[in-house]
């Protein structure tokens, strides 16, 4: 039950909070060199061959977190203290890796000692329910000059929001596969029907020849593909803890989407299975995540996590209609604790400590919408369709700063440096905008990195007549185009002197020098689509991979990437945010299974001290004198 506790401004939008928390949801302990091992074990092949890089997963009866962890070079895995937090400590555990059957299990926690708990993982007889996006794309036909045209087609129609897994993980005749693009020609992101006569130019223009591919590469009939299995995490890459927490999609505390990604066998969920709205997350000052919420709902606009006990808190900003919650996308932390947030138009901002909320609304006709950042000054910069806004807290102001090449830009992600100056991202046209806060000049950087046409050469004359009529990349909302970089989300670093841009369709992040606006392009080690950035205090760069349900850790110094996998599948991460007072630690949110993931890192050393703590290793040492 929502209470109302005060209304805010001169609209007088109501705020209301909703405790949702479920019983014993208490949060597994973080990983802490010398904490002792409560759960341990191997997990091996049928032939009793060590399997390196197995997600195992633990989850006390009746909580609403899970613990995960992966195995090392040996097949073992050790996990992080877990407090029993029901009388009887019963845990469900349960290993799983591409190509083999989930094995599960379920074990007693004894808070006095510890639990070795092995698995034995057998072959799979049909694994493609759980691939990642990139082992999808990499197998579609791609012999001929034609095949490698529509494989590229496919990927900039029909992948744009959503892994290719989603579609693929289905087999169709060419008469299915036309119903299922006309489908999609209609319907949201999530699997929702789109507003009524609005359909995707994109998708109505190729959807026979689409139809024709898919049905060569997933008709009834079509020969197996062949399928090169991304390699499983080993040492660092396989070191780190995951700790998923439920969010409610309703305002009953039990009630949750009902496919959120743990069990690989389900495949891809979409939000047809009640998720889909959950989407940016920030750190406030406690240790609290505050979560917006993007889809029309009656009872929330943000969700906070209290990741100590696992409670989840709903606020609902009331909308003009003074019914339904105000929607909210992008959120970011102030330097002085505030919390800011876009909603409908509107710039809001919350005291995490206080629960306050006040909303500034630009004068028509502007509108805030997309990502945030404070910049140097302790402006908040947030993006607008056709260019940025600055507010500055202190005089309540906006100062708006238009694109400098005219078009429907669609600015989506937006970043703020250490000098005060703006940057935003126009998705549509592979433009990087930048605003001097001083003087007000308006500059803007190119994303073609080396060999960004290659794909674009693929294209038959009709298909560039096509794309150049729809005005991809000029004017029109489309990006659709092979070749196109699609600069979705971006973030300075707040004590270095660089921006850094996820290259959606390009497969890269640029590294924009705020001085000189010189580009610097470091691609993928895998032809994922990296989503969003953020910089930690260390100035390392981490990105979300959508499509392959990783986070991507890059090294500038070294020029180095180390990809870490979620134990999840399907989850769709729209944003990533790190909490600089810790481990770091990065958290993600699954958008479409409804939950929020922190991700810690243990060191070797860590590891080892788990390792001499388990009654695994104490069995193994016995065994030996």
């Amino acid at each position: 039950m929502l209470e109302t506790r005060r209304s805010i401004g001169p609209a007088a939008a109501i705020i209301g909070v909703c405790t949702l928390l479920v019983a014993g949801a208490s949060a597994p302990a973080a990983a802490q060199a010398g904490a002792p091992t409560p759960l341990a074990g191997t997990v091996t092949a049928a032939d009793g061959e060590p399997l390196a890089g197995v997600a195992v997963s633990a989850r006390a009866e009746g909580a609403s977190t899970t613990t995960s962890v992966f195995t090392d070079e040996a097949g073992r895995y050790y996990f992080p203290a877990l407090e029993p937090p029901f009388e009887g400590g019963r845990y469900q555990v349960w290993a799983q890796a591409v190509g083999y059957e989930r094995a599960s299990a379920h074990a007693v926690l004894d808070p006095a000692g510890q639990v070795a708990q092995d698995f034995t993982l057998a072959d799979a007889a049909d694994f493609t329910h759980q691939l990642s996006g990139v082992e999808w794309l990499d197998a579609l036909p791609a012999d001929t000059r034609e095949d490698r045209r529509l494989k590229e087609l496919f990927r900039v129609t029909c992948t744009e929001c959503h892994q290719a897994g989603l579609v693929l993980q289905n087999r169709f005749d060419e008469r299915g596969w036309r119903a299922m693009i006309d489908l999609m020609a209609n319907v949201s992101y999530h699997g929702w029907r789109g507003s009524s006569g609005r359909r995707s130019i994109t998708i109505d223009y190729y959807r026979d020849e689409l139809a024709a591919y898919l049905t060569k590469a997933r008709g009834p009939e079509s020969p197996p593909l062949t399928f090169e299995l991304q390699p499983r995490p080993t040492g660092e890459a396989a070191r780190h803890v995951v700790t998923e927490y439920d969010i409610p999609i309703a305002e009953l505390p039990t009630e949750r989407t009902s496919i959120d990604g743990s069990d690989w066998s389900e495949g891809i969920p979409s939000g047809m299975r009640g998720g889909g709205g959950m989407h940016d997350a920030a750190v406030d000052d406690d240790g609290n995540v505050w979560i917006t919420d993007s889809v029309p709902n009656d009872f929330r606009t943000l969700a906070r996590i209290d990741p100590r006990t696992g409670q989840v808190t709903g606020f609902k900003v009331t909308a003009p209609d003074g019914k339904r919650a105000r929607r909210s996308h992008g959120i970011t932390k102030a330097r002085d604790g505030m919390m800011w947030f876009d909603t409908q138009g509107s710039l809001g901002r919350v005291d995490p400590k206080t629960e306050t909320f006040e909303l500034y609304t630009p004068p028509r006709p502007l509108s805030v919408g997309g990502s945030l950042q404070e910049d140097g000054r302790g402006n908040i910069w947030v993006g607008n369709r056709h260019g940025a806004l600055k507010f500055d807290p202190a005089t309540r102001e906006y100062t708006y700063y238009q694109n400098k090449t005219v078009g429907d830009g669609q600015t989506y992600g937006t970043a703020a440096d250490r000098l005060g100056n703006g940057w935003w991202a126009q998705f549509n046209m592979d433009i990087v905008g930048h605003a001097n806060g001083t003087t007000g000049e308006v500059d803007e950087v190119p994303m073609r990195p080396p060999g960004a046409l290659d794909r674009e050469q693929l294209l038959t004359p009709a298909d560039r007549d096509f794309f150049h009529r729809i005005g991809a990349m000029r004017f029109s909302g489309s990006v659709y185009n092979p070749g196109g970089q699609a600069p979705r989300r971006l973030a300075a670093d707040p004590a270095g002197d660089t921006v850094w841009v996820a290259n959606w369709w390009g497969s890269n992040l640029a590294k924009i020098d705020i001085n000189t606006l010189e580009a610097t392009y470091y691609h993928l080690p895998i032809g994922a689509h990296p989503y969003a950035t953020v910089v930690d205090r260390n100035h390392m760069v981490w990105t979300n991979l959508s499509s392959d349900d990783a986070v991507a850790r890059f090294d500038p110094v070294a020029e180095e990437y180390t990809i870490f996998k979620l134990p999840s599948l399907g989850a769709e991460l729209r944003h990533i945010a790190v909490d600089d007072a810790g481990g770091p630690d990065v958290w993600v949110v699954y958008r479409e299974a409804s939950r929020a993931a922190r991700i810690q890192f243990r060191t070797e050393a860590q590891l080892q001290a788990a390792r001499a703590s388990s009654a695994l290793e104490a069995a193994a040492a016995g065994d030996g004198q």
